[in-house]
């Protein structure tokens, strides 16, 4: 608020009873705090200051503007500095939310990993569909995934965790049965598994490089979980879009067959969301260390590494 700013640098003069050193203890203008005091004059419509150049004094008003002002910023001092406590704090109980198929995949050894070291800091984690809001759902913390749509709320704080990529997958029985697709516009005449995020995904889009392509596809299955995808398309289903950690997990794709290895679907990103930008000191450790060990457990899940 700016007229808390400007009674804070008022306070500052009465202070130091001089306009050039409170503007050098502020690591400003002279010029410029001495129009914020005008403006604060102009303000609350009295003068504050008797402006003379062999003297300093504050009006009358100045004074009682100066006593009740300087509490007012003393007590804003406070609680900064006890809200800046309580969000280093690093202990209590999360509420998390994430997606099944990703905490059984990625997230559970980084849960693990988080909590043992942090033995203040306790988790829940509840399964997340979609993207619902977390106020309604009681969550402190939601790790949600972005496939070709945006999150929705605007109102909910996010930072990128991380990204993987999607790519084409298919069993070797559904292959024998349709034929295999050799180039993205043969999609259109098969099976596909779609995915569902408040609408059905019907285009797909499809990346070499830097072409691009968007393929209106079709299918007989569809649902909002990329593990139930993979599932579907072990069952012989059709093709589905799918990370290489679901598509050769044993839970869920159980080593499908890749198609068109040129080409990739659009990248999905992993966003920590919370229902508000001020995150208690538990929550901002919770969220750095997942960004920090997506990455390895990635490449792990994916075979990439040991």
């Amino acid at each position: 608020m700016r007229l808390l700013a400007d009674m804070a640098i008022f306070v500052e003069v009465g202070n130091t009873r001089h306009f050039g050193r409170a503007a050098a203890a502020l690591g400003m203008p002279a010029s410029t705090l001495s129009r914020r005091i005008k403006a604060l004059e102009q303000e609350l419509g009295v003068p504050l200051i008797h402006r003379s150049t062999r003297s300093f004094a504050l009006t009358d008003a100045g004074i009682a503007c100066y006593e009740r002002a300087s509490k007012l910023i003393a007590e804003a001092v406070r609680m900064r500095e006890e809200l800046a406590d309580t969000a280093a704090l690093a202990s209590g109980h999360i509420r998390v939310g994430v997606p099944l198929d990703l905490a059984q995949t990625i997230f559970l050894p980084i849960f693990a990993d988080f909590v043992q070291s942090n033995p203040g800091i306790s988790l829940e984690v509840l399964n997340l569909q979609g993207q619902p809001s977390l106020l309604a759902e009681a969550l402190d913390l939601g790790f949600m995934v972005s496939h070709q749509n945006p999150l929705t709320d605007s109102s909910q704080w996010s930072r990128r965790i991380g990204v993987f990529s999607r790519k084409l997958f298919a069993s070797r029985q559904y292959l024998k049965r349709k034929g295999v697709p050799t180039q993205p516009a043969h999609l259109a005449n098969h099976d596909c598994i779609l995915f569902s995020a408040g609408s059905l995904q019907k285009r797909w889009e499809l990346r070499r490089g830097r072409e691009h392509c968007n393929i209106d596809v079709k299918g007989v299955a569809a649902a909002n979980s990329v593990g139930l995808l993979g599932q579907f398309a072990r069952e012989h289903m059709g093709i589905a879009l799918l990370p290489d950690f679901l598509a050769l997990h044993p839970l869920f794709g159980g080593g499908l067959t890749r198609l068109l290895p040129d080409w990739e679907g659009a990248p999905a990103h992993i966003f920590a969301v919370t229902p508000g930008q001020l995150l208690p000191g538990k929550t901002r450790r919770l969220v750095d260390f997942a960004k920090a060990q997506f990455g390895i457990q990635l490449a792990k899940a994916e075979g990439r590494t040991s």
